[in-house]
């Protein structure tokens, strides 16, 4: 098939002369989706269009647009021709009514803008979304990108947005009960909510940025366990904060690593099988948390869960169904 894969467009930091690539140079949650989802299609022997990441490395089978606008992506799309469209960005680059077969992916909480051929990440989400029919295909993990290591160091991890709906705070409460260092990793764009956790965690939290490449992988393999402890509040678009998919959750498990969640979202839907969920605004005692830490799940048992249920090749293969269901015009939503 020849698929086209539109990527939300957005500039690398401060730097207007880059583009977030894919993978993504730091932070970039869908774009690691979008990786992941083209490896396997690329695998599976499908030509890919890729939108929306000018300066990404071309590969065989994996042709990079420089477009990021709306107009420019209409063009290329009208060049390529493509079997269908895939769309990871609620609209910004595809019109309602597109030319083409098209699915979209929705990534954020709420309503999409537009629903016609939705794909949602998880239970949660497409409930909040108001629909009942349409897909749920859960984030992929490629774990060929993923380090993978049965000996761990002594310290948690928080690796995410540094704030209050993705429970950055919560994380460091976790980690000061269970007497182990926290490292926070990620984009910090509300300074006083870092620096709040910073003083009030002295010894136990310490932040060292947005990380990338190589960097991430040995943190998400190294660390004892991941901390996703996301919030029902304090949402970027306001309103209540409902975890969409959660990709972290299956790099951590195909890294070896546990993952001790909230039960916000799609993360009571996966964290069991990769560690724990717990209740949101709820911090163990030091003996709850040492108990929660003794009973998280082996490495190699981590790693054939994920393989298993969110491996690459796995969620290709349900996306190519759902491809082929649109492009012989299906509708759904």
């Amino acid at each position: 098939m020849k698929i086209a894969m539109l990527n939300p467009p957005h500039r690398y930091g401060q730097d207007t002369t880059q583009w977030i690539t894919i993978p993504p140079q730091g932070y970039g949650g869908i774009q690691w989706v979008v990786a992941t989802l083209i490896d396997g299609l690329l695998e599976a022997g499908c030509q890919i269009l890729l939108v929306g990441a000018p300066g990404t490395t071309p590969r065989p089978g994996l042709t990079v647009s420089d477009a990021a606008t709306f107009d420019t992506t209409l063009a290329a799309l009208s060049e390529f021709r493509p079997d269908v469209v895939h769309d990871h960005t609620n609209g910004q680059l595809l019109p309602a009514e597109p030319s083409w077969p098209a699915v979209r992916t929705h990534h954020l909480n709420g309503v999409p803008e537009h629903r016609a051929n939705g794909v949602y990440l998880s239970h949660a989400q497409r409930r909040a979304a108001g629909s009942a029919e349409a897909p749920i295909i859960r984030l992929p993990v490629n774990p060929d990108r993923c380090t993978y290591r049965e000996k761990k160091d002594d310290f948690l991890l928080f690796l995410g947005r540094v704030s209050a709906h993705k429970g950055a705070r919560d994380a460091a409460a976790f980690a000061q009960a269970a007497r182990l260092p926290l490292k926070l990793a990620g984009p910090a764009w509300e300074p006083d909510y870092l620096h709040g956790i910073l003083t009030d965690y002295p010894g136990t939290a310490e932040y060292i940025g947005e990380v990338g490449g190589s960097h991430r992988t040995e943190l998400l393999a190294a660390a004892r366990a991941l901390l996703v402890l996301s919030q029902p509040f304090g949402g970027p678009f306001g309103g209540e904060w409902i975890e969409p998919g959660a990709t972290v959750v299956a790099e951590a498990a195909a890294s070896g690593t546990p993952v001790i969640a909230t039960d916000n979202g799609c993360l009571a839907e996966i964290a069991p099988y990769v560690g724990i969920a717990l209740p949101v605004e709820q911090t163990p005692t030091g003996e709850e948390a040492a108990k929660i830490l003794a009973s998280l799940p082996a490495p190699e048992q981590l790693r054939a869960t994920a393989v298993e249920r969110w491996g690459h090749h796995v969620v290709v293969a349900k996306y190519l169904e759902v491809y082929r269901r649109a492009a012989a015009g299906g509708t759904w939503t």
